[in-house]
């Protein structure tokens, strides 16, 4: 499984990167930008289902699934640990999210590294070229 394979959504997977870097700068800010984080982390949720792609766990996590703001402790999320089960209450919505924690060796699915792909978000280099080519082509002939 360690064979380099082609992205195919590479387009959708920056633009949600980037849509969660901004949700995460803009939570800690005042009132208005969190609304504006909460749209931002809507987006990229909406993003995700139209191109037919998973979140990351660890991102799908931090969002709440209520009212799809970002649960930062303490800003937006109380954090508490009860019978053995891990707590993320939101401030907003009072949604709670629940994740046990008995098995302190568990390890996600995700984070076994016998699953993990490798991706290659790189241009195919004869794509590269052809389009170069393409383009040398396109300036030198008059049409």
């Amino acid at each position: 499984m360690n064979k380099i394979k082609k992205c195919a959504g590479m387009e959708s997977f920056q633009r949600m990167n980037y849509l969660y870097q901004i949700c995460n700068a803009m939570a800690t800010q005042s009132k208005a930008s969190h609304r504006a984080s909460v749209q931002y982390s809507n987006l990229m949720i909406n993003i995700s289902k139209k191109a037919v792609q998973r979140l990351d766990v660890e991102i799908k996590r931090t969002i709440c699934k209520g009212c799809r703001s970002l649960l930062l402790p303490g800003i937006t999320c109380k954090v508490r640990i009860k019978k053995k089960k891990l707590l993320h209450h939101c401030l907003l919505c009072s949604t709670t999210k629940v994740f046990p924690c008995k098995n302190k060796d568990y390890k996600l699915w995700v984070e076994n590294p016998s699953v993990v792909e490798c991706l290659d978000y790189s241009l195919d280099r004869n794509n590269q070229q052809q389009t170069s080519d393409n383009k040398k082509i396109g300036h030198s002939v008059k049409q």
